[in-house]
């Protein structure tokens, strides 16, 4: 049978509901379409394939008398599919694989790496990046473990996001216990040697097991109630404006 590229303004038969131009086109693969307006996905085979290809069709003939034909299966001399998958992942698991991905093997069928994701349909992808979120999501809570008090926090302020003027640190003794609070004030306090010794000794002096810091500045320097009304926003730094407090924006 005859078969000619899919059209570029075609749908993508992956299923993204895009235009083959805008999906699929620039994989490292084609959508071919036959005489009957069935579509098939070609891949080109490297050297390694061809050679294991050719190696498979020796053995073919070597069983059975005669060349292999379109009906008969490539791999004639593996065991079950179920049993090859099995192995698959019992492989996968002798080797510390991470679980997610294995999961994700089992549920899609498929493997994707960095070297192989270009042969991949954005809905083969799509569904192997799900197949990876739900095990994620139905691990999380075991993942979790139970926070060790005493837990130190640090927190950064700033007038805007990239400056940071302020650090305060807190110490929970126990759940639902107040926290301990020390601060440090300077246009240097992230890299200043002394802040960075009171840091770490007001953690050691109230036995901290375990830190959870912040990534980036949270808001103003300025405290809500003390430096501008509660409900207002900081006169200072216009930047925080309807970011942090009680005025914060959904």
């Amino acid at each position: 049978m005859a078969r000619k590229k899919l059209s570029r303004n075609a749908p993508c038969p992956c299923g993204s509901g895009k235009k083959y131009k805008h999906c699929c086109y620039h994989k490292g693969f084609d959508y071919e379409e036959g005489d009957d307006g069935a579509v098939y996905k070609s891949i080109p085979l490297t050297d390694d394939m061809k050679g294991v290809l050719e190696e498979q069709r020796r053995k073919f003939i070597e069983k059975h008398g005669r060349e292999p034909g379109p009906n008969d299966p490539v791999f004639f001399d593996m065991p079950p599919l179920e049993h090859v998958e099995h192995q698959m992942v019992e492989a996968m698991k002798a080797a510390g694989l991470d679980p997610a991905f294995i999961y994700a093997y089992e549920k899609t069928g498929r493997i994707v790496t960095q070297d192989n994701q270009h042969l991949l349909s954005e809905a083969d992808l799509d569904e192997w990046q799900n197949a990876i979120e739900e095990y994620e999501r139905k691990h999380r809570r075991k993942k979790q473990k139970a926070p060790k008090y005493p837990i130190g926090t640090v927190a950064l302020y700033g007038p805007d996001d990239r400056t940071t003027t302020k650090i305060t640190a807190a110490v929970i003794v126990s759940d639902g216990a107040e926290p301990v609070l020390q601060r440090w004030v300077g246009t240097d306090v992230t890299t200043n040697p002394k802040v960075q010794r009171e840091l770490q000794a007001f953690f050691q002096q109230h036995g901290v097991k375990q830190v959870a810091a912040t990534e980036g500045n949270m808001g103003c320097p300025h405290e809500e109630g003390e430096d501008f009304p509660v409900g207002g926003h900081c006169p200072f730094c216009p930047f925080w404006k309807g970011k942090q407090g009680s005025n914060q924006r959904e």
